[in-house]
């Protein structure tokens, strides 16, 4: 009996064995989006030790992930190490502003920095990203708000920042979810699937009009709305307190800009707007009424690529370029 027991459970791990390596082998050309997400937190996150952040970049570490080469600079930043001498602009978000999936070149952060030096070239502004992948709005705006102070002790000399380019998402409302991974999830790329297809499946929202429903409600209100709103209260009292001025920059959900469905989302974030006082630029109208697979990153894969990336640095620059006393609405 005990025999058997072992022939079994032998059997089950050299089936999981060959089942990884399969998985490893089929997923080598970087094109499966939730194995290079699984590879970008191994290899390019840590759990920050604020629970209201709860993962940030490694600094300092670099990795290929979809083919691109991604780079994390001193501070935990994508992209080049800052510039003392240069005012910086500072873009906040999640993986849209990190830009997953595009070469740094061409990432929002890569691309509005060409703009700006070629409109102002006095004005040598710098631009910066805090964008880390899988945040919210309440954790992308509480780790800017502790980044500010590492770019205040910067080694080099402290960075003037005097912009600062709030980029929500749909996913910005929507609650902090835990880190319970665990470590055969951390390790293995079968496990990794195996979960990611069993929460999809077991969420029963996979259509359109469940996904449409299910972003109104988190917006509607719950604990990721409120935190959002009280992250963005603390946002304002904070840029008042360090004289910078806060563009928001809505970006449109990425699956359909022909028949948009979260105007709701817009109006609650220019009502935001209004209440502190900021610049409010909706992106949605650089894509309306385009093909919205025209601007992914790849097949599948909805974040922005950098076609889509030169569309929103051309609508920002106007406001960045012009004095705040003629952006401000």
């Amino acid at each position: 009996m005990m025999r058997s027991v072992l022939l079994v459970l032998a059997g089950i791990v050299l089936g999981c064995l060959a089942g990884e390596g399969l998985v490893r082998l089929g997923t080598a050309n970087q094109k499966n989006y939730v194995i290079e997400m699984w590879r970008y937190a191994n290899l390019l996150k840590q759990r920050s030790d604020d629970p209201a952040i709860g993962h940030e970049h490694r600094p300092g570490r670099s990795a290929r992930l979809q083919g691109v080469d991604v780079s994390i600079n001193s501070l935990g930043m994508r992209g080049p190490e800052p510039d003392p001498d240069r005012p910086a602009v500072v873009i906040v978000g999640d993986s849209y502003a990190m830009g997953w999936g595009v070469e740094e070149a061409d990432t929002l952060r890569g691309q509005l920095a060409a703009k700006l030096d070629a409109a102002a070239p006095d004005a040598r502004w710098q631009v910066l990203t805090t964008g880390v992948g899988n945040m919210t709005l309440s954790q992308s705006i509480a780790l800017w708000l502790r980044m500010e102070d590492r770019l205040s002790a910067y080694p080099a000399g402290a960075i003037p920042v005097k912009t600062v380019i709030l980029l929500p998402t749909v996913r910005s409302a929507e609650p902090q979810m835990p880190d319970n991974a665990g470590w055969l999830v951390r390790n293995s790329e079968l496990a990794a699937l195996a979960v990611t297809f069993i929460r999809q499946a077991g969420s029963g929202k996979t259509g359109r009009e469940d996904l449409v429903a299910a972003y109104r409600e988190a917006w509607s209100g719950g604990p990721g709305r409120e935190a959002m709103d009280r992250a963005l209260d603390r946002l304002a009292a904070d840029a008042v307190a360090r004289g910078q001025r806060v563009i928001l920059a809505q970006v449109p959900d990425p699956n359909d800009f022909v028949d948009y469905e979260f105007e709701f989302m817009t109006r609650i974030m220019e009502d935001a707007v209004r209440a502190h006082g900021w610049t409010f630029v909706d992106l949605l109208a650089s894509f309306r009424g385009e093909t919205a697979a025209d601007f992914w990153v790849a097949a599948g894969d909805v974040h922005f690529n950098g076609a889509a990336y030169g569309r929103i640095a051309d609508q920002l620059v106007p406001h960045l370029v012009t004095p705040v006393a003629d952006t401000a609405r």
